[in-house]
């Protein structure tokens, strides 16, 4: 097996059942990351750029924008306001694109195969005019007509969708779950006013997704309030994809920045991107031009926390023996992991 073959990663689930009540969830994910840093350090800050599509399937837009803008960071190159604006261009497209994947092929959202054709192919169009904008140093793109009608007509397709309500097209298949009812809040929301605590920590080597051990969600999953069944619970996590969705397409005229980092170290840089599952951030720091260390937090490195939304919600929720695996699924695709899954039940 090569390296680049046991790169994928896992998560492991496992609920402890007794009497008809979730007594325990163990969640176990196994993310390579410290085999994704070998493959890293070492490299200089172009042959690590080159590097990152071969190790990221999903999400590589994004990968490649927060990584560009660690390393830029790193070497003490502000990048021009345009450019870091055509980079979120480039992760919303990717964005729109992988929501849009997850909510027909997952969820089964009824949009008619032409009009999603249609929309991914103008996604792509989109991400291949501003292409030159992943590359360290990017200078401003110059004018582009064609970008700008594209996009315009990715919103005009977009606002003809005529999309349903989550309740009219996930009733039916959520009609087991009405009357499961859930625990404990969700954790908090990730945000950029966490950055300097968890930047203190990643400077200990410790890569853990949590802020002075508490544990926080991202993405859509952080869109959601408190719902009272299962039902509810899974609804508001696949209708807060497509508004999150909705809220790229509508950013793509007026991109945002991203947020700013500071006291940075020499040789050290921070990059942020958004991703359809929530915010990825990447830590660079440079020796002498060369990768020295290299940390990233994915949205799923926070969502399934041992102690995140799986453990808190289900913990003392009462559930049918022969219900328990299936509801297990539901709620795990709603939260979306970047990683293949399996669950287990364990009758006390």
């Amino acid at each position: 097996m090569s390296a680049l073959d046991s790169l994928a990663g896992r998560l492991q689930v496992e609920v402890r059942l007794q009497d008809g009540v979730i007594r325990a969830v163990d969640t176990q994910l196994q993310r390579p990351v410290a085999q994704l840093s070998r493959l890293l350090v070492g490299q200089s800050a172009e042959a690590a750029l080159a590097r990152l599509p071969l190790l990221f399937s999903l999400c590589a837009a994004a990968q490649q924008v927060a990584a560009l803008r660690a390393l830029e960071r790193a070497v003490g190159w502000p990048a021009d306001p345009e450019v870091e604006r055509g980079r979120s261009r480039l992760a919303e497209l990717e964005l729109i694109r992988e929501s849009l994947l997850r909510l027909v092929q997952v969820w089964d959202l009824p949009l008619p195969l032409e009009r999603l054709k249609a929309l991914l192919a103008l996604c792509r169009q989109a991400a291949g005019r501003l292409q030159p904008l992943v590359a360290l140093r990017a200078a401003p793109l110059p004018a582009d007509p064609q970008l700008e009608e594209t996009l315009a007509a990715l919103a005009a397709a977009w606002a003809h969708l005529e999309l349903p309500t989550s309740t009219d097209w996930l009733g039916p298949r959520l009609n087991p779950w009405q009357a499961v009812a859930l625990g404990a809040a969700l954790p908090e929301r990730f945000a950029p006013a966490d950055l300097p605590a968890l930047l203190a920590q990643l400077r200990t080597g410790d890569a853990r997704a949590e802020i002075a051990g508490a544990p926080r969600i991202t993405g859509p999953a952080a869109m959601v309030g408190r719902q009272a069944t299962a039902a509810e619970q899974i609804e508001q996590h696949v209708g807060a994809l497509l508004r999150r969705a909705v809220q790229a397409v509508d950013s793509l005229q007026q991109p945002p920045l991203p947020p700013a980092v500071a006291e940075l170290a020499a040789g050290e840089g921070v990059g942020l991107a958004q991703t359809a599952r929530g915010a990825l951030l990447h830590r660079v720091c440079l020796d002498e031009g060369t990768v020295g260390a290299w940390q990233l937090l994915a949205p799923t490195d926070w969502n399934f926390h041992a102690d995140g939304p799986l453990r808190r919600r289900l913990c003392g929720v009462r559930v049918a023996e022969g219900d328990c695996e299936a509801l297990l699924h539901e709620l795990i695709l709603a939260l979306d992991p970047c990683v293949a899954f399996e669950v287990k039940i364990v009758h006390a």
